[in-house]
């Protein structure tokens, strides 16, 4: 396997800090009662979660995925709820009535796949 360019572990690792401040913005919504505007912030942290797994396997600087094929496996990469959502018309969804208790699994299962992504990328760092 090739080194990380500077420039891609630089993007890499800003991917899970945006997650990260969206996932705290999601659980702030949640102690607010917004379940809707907390799935807001949890989704698009999965979707930076999901992007870097996706790296994992096929690193962009080697050769860049073609967007169809990446919002694809993007999707493919989300976890159980977050898959069943992914089949939807999300737009639908995020802008559908959540309560706080509907959202709060939601928001959980994206907290353990970005801490679980970042467990995988020092582990994928350390390899390459």
């Amino acid at each position: 396997m090739s080194r990380v360019p500077t420039r891609w572990r630089t993007t890499i690792e800003d991917q899970i800090a945006d997650a990260r401040r969206r996932l705290e913005v999601a659980e702030q919504q949640l102690k607010a009662g917004d379940g809707g505007r907390a799935l807001q912030a949890a989704y698009p942290a999965m979707v930076a979660a999901a992007t870097v797994r996706v790296w994992f396997d096929a690193p962009p600087w080697l050769r860049p995925v073609p967007p169809e094929d990446m919002q694809r496996r993007v999707r493919e990469a989300f976890p159980g709820r977050f898959g069943a959502l992914a089949v939807m018309d999300i737009r639908d969804v995020l802008t559908s009535p959540w309560t706080a208790d509907a959202a709060a699994p939601y928001v959980t299962e994206a907290r353990a796949f970005v801490d679980e992504t970042e467990q995988q990328l020092v582990a994928w760092l350390a390899r390459v």
